[in-house]
Parts: C-alpha cells; structure tokens; sequence
C-alpha cells in the first residue's frame, strides 16, 4: 500500500504545481490592465474592466512564450500519469480520460484562417486574438481539466489498494465539476465522492451550512444555480465510519458563474452593405472559439479567423446576427442583435483636375484627360465602382448640341479631337454617366461641366 500511497501524493504534488502555473498565466494576463481584478492571488473576471482586449493575452501567452511553457507541462504531466498505468488495455477507461482531457493536438476543425497544408499552433489556437475574457476562461477550464484527471488518477491508484488493506485514514476528498465556469442561471453541477468506498458503507457529504447531500454510488451530487456573477466558493466535511470509527475530512472549491451573454460589433459602422463582404467581430466570454457558432437570418456569414466573420447580407432590409454556444453538449443562445441593411451608396462621377460638378481646364489639359471615375467619398468602406459607359456633349455649329459616346470609362480618340478644337469660354458636359459597384446595381451618376479657359 505504500508504493500507492506515494505515487499518489506525487500525483497531487505535480498537479498543483500544474494548477498553479495556469494561476500565474492569467494573474500575468490581468495584471497588465487591471491588476485590481487579483485579489488574494486569484482573478476575479468580474471585475476585469477590459474583458474585450485581444492583446494582452497574445503577449503573455505567445510573444511571452508563456504559451508555449504551459504547454510542455501539460504534455510532460500526461506521459507521467500515463507511466503509472502499465496494463493500458485493461485501464483503457482512464487512459482514454488523460489523453483526451490532457490532449494539446489541434483539431482539424480549427484550421480556419490558414494557409492550406499549415497546421496552426496550439499556442495560437487558444491564445492569439482572443478576447482577455474568453482565454482566463480557458484557463480556469484547464486547471478543472487537471483536478479532474487527478481525480480520475487518485481512483485509479485506490483502486490497485487490496481492499483488506485499505486505510480510512489516507483517504483524500475529490470534487469534479462539469465545468468550474458558469453562466447565470445555468445549473453548476459537482460530485463529492471518496476515490475509492465500500458499497455498504456510504459516505455522509455535510456542506458548510449544514445540509446533507444526496449520495449516488458513493458520491455526494451537489447542484445550485445562481443569478449573481463572481466568484463561488463552496464546501464542507465528507465523512465515513469504519470498524466504529468515524473519519471526516474537508473538502472546498469553487467555480466562476458569468452574464450570459455575448459580443457582436460590425468593425466597420453598426449597419450592413449589400453586395461587399462586412467585417463583424464576434466572441462569447467563457466560451472556447471551436463551440460559438453565429448564423444570419438573411444573408451568410462565415468565420475567416478567431473570433472575425464576414457578412454578406440579403436582399432584407434587416438581419439579425444569433451567436450560440455550445456548452455541455447542448446549443445555448448567448445573443440576437438586429442590424439594419442598406444598399451601397451612389458615387460621385468625377475627372481630373474638376473637383465637383464643374469646373475650368485648359484645352492642354481637357486633352490629356484619360478617363472618368467614380468615387464614393466619406464612405466607411473601400468600394470599387466601375464607370461602364457615358457620353461628352458640346454645342455645334449653329448652337444645336451633339454628343459622342463612350463604352467604358476611357475617353474616345473622337472624344480627343474634339477636346483640341474647343476655344477659351466654350464648354462641353460629361453626361449620362453609368456605373456599377462590386453589387452589380447599374447607377447613374451626375454630370459634369467643363469650361475652357
């Protein structure tokens, strides 16, 4: 029994050498904007005042290379856990827990955003471009991965104790929660077992406050749901007798619950354009990348890199954006927000040198005029609009007024002669001008007038 024993303080001991290193991440992650928020040593999310900040994390976890140290510990501390297990066939249950819940490989499903053949890290899958909120929750869940898998080891180990040699007194207490991280209103669910009990001697889970939790297979299942968000600190005193003796031991955790909710902000104005790609970024605070899924009511919207889409809205002239999140193997809605639909705004037709609807050129330069634009000025995107035809009218001989077209955007070689033999005080209009944008809607624009001077 003592070579259990001892494999089993070690397994505590590289735990929390493990659990605490994830501490120190995220106490380095906000103490850089808001060391307030690190009380007694802990972060306290709620009082994060930058919960949105992309940055920091990336430069703790990745410039740092913080990212990468925690996860060589994450690997080392596996191949240790998996060491003790020799009949692995046999163990497979628990083999399968260590390597799934300790796992650094990236699943092919993250490889949005690469290049194609390019496998992203895990350091920059889960730390780079994330908002401050979404990674000290990643992190929180990992050091619950590890007291899980602990558990899960501690089990393991009291369970190659012969049972007419085990000890009441070396027993430890063992919490494992679904997830330390909730949202308001949803149910925090926990088990309180010893790692290894006698079926006809079950265990009493007594919490600080008294009451008596219902046991299951020798586990105290305890659940509450609360509407307040922080920091929860729970626990209590488990106890068992044996041969008249009765032994009780303390046990305590906590979990962090969080508003239910999520962000949706169009980086470009708080409306969407028909016919262009609208940049949106979108995270859910506490919620991991791979499990936010954002649908459009009308339109597409699709990922491009953690935590940026891009939205090309339909023919409606509103749409909503619905951000979900999958947590504990059901689809939650974290949020709707409604976003109003405009078509592109027309473009001003423009020509060198004229800076509005009109203005005075020499013959010199009217010739050298190459061609007409148009432009869209003041407006928030990048659009580029093609002139697909016009026309250049001039009064003639006995002041009756003709014209000359063009088929694209480009002055005619007739259009050029005609320039050279204008005189000072004469003038000719660039009209009926057409063109389209990158949503396929033929515009006409405004004239121009040309003096010669």
């Amino acid at each position: 029994m003592g070579y259990w024993k001892t494999l089993a303080y070690e397994v505590r001991a590289r735990s929390n050498e493990l659990y605490e290193f994830m501490n120190e991440c995220k106490v380095e992650i906000v103490e850089v904007k808001d060391e307030d928020a690190i009380i007694e040593g802990e972060v306290h999310l709620a009082e994060v005042g930058q919960k949105d900040n992309t940055n920091t994390p990336g430069e703790i976890m990745i410039v740092g290379n913080k990212g990468t140290e925690l996860k060589g510990k994450i690997e080392e501390h596996s191949e240790f856990l998996l060491s003790m297990i020799e009949d692995k066939e046999k163990y497979g249950t628990t083999v399968e827990a260590v390597e799934r819940i300790l796992s650094t490989h990236v699943p092919a499903s993250f490889y949005h955003g690469h290049k194609k053949g390019v496998t992203p890290s895990w350091e920059s899958t889960y730390f780079e471009y994330l908002p401050l909120a979404s990674v000290i929750t990643l992190l929180s869940k990992m050091q619950g991965d590890v007291r899980n898998v602990e558990a899960e080891m501690l089990s393991f180990l009291l369970g190659q104790v012969d049972a007419g040699d085990y000890k009441v007194n070396v027993i430890e207490p063992v919490v494992i929660t679904k997830s330390n991280y909730v949202f308001k209103g949803q149910t925090y669910h926990a088990e309180v077992f010893l790692a290894a009990y006698d079926s006809t001697n079950i265990p009493e889970v007594k919490l600080e406050n008294g009451t008596l939790l219902e046991t299951q297979g020798g586990k105290g299942i305890f659940e509450v749901s609360y509407n307040s968000i922080g920091i929860k600190k729970w626990g209590g005193v488990i106890s068992i007798e044996k041969d008249g003796q009765v032994t009780s031991k303390p046990f305590s955790a906590q979990f962090e619950v969080a508003e239910s909710n999520a962000t949706v902000s169009a980086t470009g104005m708080n409306v969407f354009y028909r016919g262009i790609p609208n940049p949106v970024e979108i995270s859910a605070g506490g919620v991991a990348e791979r499990d936010v899924i954002a649908q459009i009511s009308s339109g597409n919207i699709r990922r491009v890199s953690a935590g940026v889409y891009r939205v090309n809205p339909g023919v409606q002239d509103n749409a909503t954006v619905s951000v979900y999140a999958n947590i504990d193997g059901s689809r939650k809605l974290m949020s709707r927000e409604n976003f109003r639909v405009y078509a592109l705004p027309k473009p001003d037709a423009t020509v060198d040198g004229i800076p509005g609807s009109s203005g005075a050129l020499t013959v010199g330069k009217l010739s050298q005029l190459q061609n007409v634009k148009a432009e869209a000025k003041d407006f928030v995107f990048d659009v580029d609009y093609k002139v697909q035809s016009f026309e250049v009218a001039f009064m003639g001989q006995g002041g009756i007024w003709s014209s000359m077209p063009s088929s694209n955007d480009r002055f005619t070689s007739q259009q050029k002669t005609l320039f050279r033999q204008l005189r000072t005080g004469q003038r000719v209009m660039i009209e009926k001008i057409k063109a389209t944008g990158p949503d396929g809607v033929l515009r006409n624009l405004n004239s121009i007038t040309i003096t010669i001077r």
